[in-house]
């Protein structure tokens, strides 16, 4: 007799057992949950009225907590505006305190200037009043050019009007005292000299 014909079964035979037993088990499982799933859920009336309060309810603390939420939002923007408008307050305050002193700076370069053997001195002023216009152009003051460019009477005052043959009519021909802006607002115009047009019987003659 063949060894092999006494054998019992083989150790693949045991596997593919509890794998059937396997499935069989998942796919029982899976008719149950589905009949659990389909299976309706029955409530009282006076159940379902509750839930529907409930639901009204939770939509009307929704409500109120996005209204807060925007509530806040709009109060932050509003000290945001506040903040920022009593910082530029602030700064056109000091700005009009500080910018008369570029008047003074420019005294004491013209008087320097014309003193005799005060070159250190001049040149100490001038090192100051560099710094001083670095100062206000740090804080968004800007000075008004005017020379040589056409009068502008919203950044420019006339002061005077004299002919002058190298430059055309309403064309500023020299700063007496300089205009300043923060930003895009006049703090102060430029006080000029204009050059007036020629008179009626030069223009008629010409």
């Amino acid at each position: 007799m063949d060894a092999h014909e006494n054998q019992g079964p083989t150790a693949s035979e045991p596997q593919a057992g509890e794998q059937a037993a396997s499935q069989e088990a998942e796919t029982a499982a899976e008719e149950q949950e589905q009949c659990v799933e389909s299976k309706p859920v029955a409530i009282s009336f006076a159940e379902y009225e509750e839930l529907k309060t409930l639901a009204a309810e939770r939509d009307e603390y929704l409500r109120r907590l996005r209204r807060a939420v925007a509530d806040y939002l709009n109060l932050q923007k509003r000290i945001e505006k506040i903040k920022e408008a009593a910082g530029n307050e602030a700064l056109r305050r000091l700005a009009r305190q500080v910018v008369p002193l570029a008047d003074s700076l420019t005294r004491a370069l013209e008087a320097a200037e014309q003193a005799g053997g005060a070159e250190s001195i001049t040149e100490g002023v001038r090192m100051i009043e560099k710094e001083f216009y670095a100062i206000l152009d740090g804080l968004g003051i800007e000075t008004i050019e005017a020379e040589g460019k056409p009068f502008d009477p919203n950044y420019h005052e006339a002061v005077l009007q004299l002919p002058d043959d190298g430059a055309a009519p309403n064309t500023v021909i020299k700063e007496l005292r300089k205009g300043f802006l923060l930003g895009e607002e006049l703090l102060r115009p430029t006080q000029v000299i204009v050059a007036a047009a020629p008179p009626q019987s030069e223009r008629e003659g010409q």
